[in-house]
């Protein structure tokens, strides 16, 4: 959390460097970026109110930042997205309401027209533990836990400006759960420990789980008059060695509007589907989760705040 908010101060303190919507990073136009901080804050308070409420003030951040090399044959991308938000009670006690670290690199060398060899590897994970609230006791995610790692070899179909179509035929994806009590419990894919009768773990789960497979990503990102900047990606991954049939899907869009030099407003969606990612719900009230199987989960944050340009 502390070297969150010293990196965030420092994309503050050092705004003013980064203010162009494409900067040109050297004198032969190899290198430009683009990209965008946000801090939105909101806050309700009560005073004598009837029907009752809390007091509150949350805060979420918003980092995405897009760097690109074009030289010959030869590009290179990278893309970092992160978001973290918080919930601030009157009692200062915290939720953590948004967490996430994503970051992605393409090489890419001309093959002929607007295809491209390519080279893909990415790395999501999120900062800070997460927690089943209101039970803030027992902690069911972590830095790196879970972490996903993927590289991939494929071709890179390049139709115009705006859109990526990136086809993998030839990726490993590895899950990291860089917690005993997650792994061993079995979350995120990982296979649960072996215990005696007593409970007693006699062989740990892994923490580390390969799966050969394909990959394809669409990517699609405009610029469009008066401040509107959409970006928004889909994947799709299915393994090779656990049930190819099932695919993991994953869309994400992020949406800013500038309203002026200083403030901007913005909406993100996230959607995935991933058959490792069992949902339970203690649905009867007997203090035991029932298993329901993947379900799609969705996360969407919409805010307005200060926008600065990178």
């Amino acid at each position: 959390m502390r070297t969150l908010l010293f990196f965030l101060l420092l994309l503050i303190l050092y705004s003013n460097t980064f203010a162009q919507t494409d900067r040109i990073l050297s004198r032969d136009s190899s290198w430009r970026s683009n990209g965008i901080f946000s801090l939105n804050i909101g806050q309700t308070s009560f005073t004598n109110w009837v029907a009752g409420g809390e007091n509150q003030v949350n805060t979420n951040s918003i980092l995405r930042y897009r760097l690109r090399y074009n030289k010959g044959k030869s590009s290179w991308e990278n893309i970092i997205e992160a978001k973290y938000g918080v919930l601030i009670s009157s009692n200062f006690t915290t939720k953590k309401t948004d967490d996430k670290l994503n970051f992605t690199s393409k090489f890419g060398y001309k093959a002929r027209n607007k295809w491209n060899y390519s080279y893909y590897l990415s790395l999501n994970t999120q900062f800070a533990n997460g927690y089943n609230y209101p039970n803030d006791s027992v902690i069911i995610s972590s830095f790196m836990a879970p972490g996903y790692f993927m590289a991939g070899l494929g071709m890179d179909f390049l139709p115009n400006k705006t859109i990526s179509i990136l086809l993998s035929p030839i990726t490993l994806k590895s899950t990291i759960v860089n917690s005993n009590t997650l792994a061993n419990a079995g979350n995120f894919g990982m296979e649960k420990a072996i215990t005696d009768s007593a409970g007693n773990i006699i062989i740990p789960s892994k923490k580390f789980r390969n799966e050969p497979g394909a990959f394809l990503k669409i990517y699609y990102q405009q610029e469009f008059k008066k401040g509107l900047n959409l970006s928004s990606k889909v994947e799709f991954f299915t393994a090779f060695n656990n049930n190819p049939e099932n695919i993991d899907v994953k869309w994400s869009t992020f949406v800013t509007y500038r309203i002026t030099k200083v403030f901007s407003a913005t909406f993100s969606l996230d959607l995935i589907y991933d058959d490792d990612a069992i949902y339970k719900e203690d649905s009867n009230g007997d203090g035991v989760k029932e298993v329901y199987g993947p379900r799609l989960q969705a996360k969407q944050t919409f805010g307005i705040g200060i926008g600065i340009r990178l």
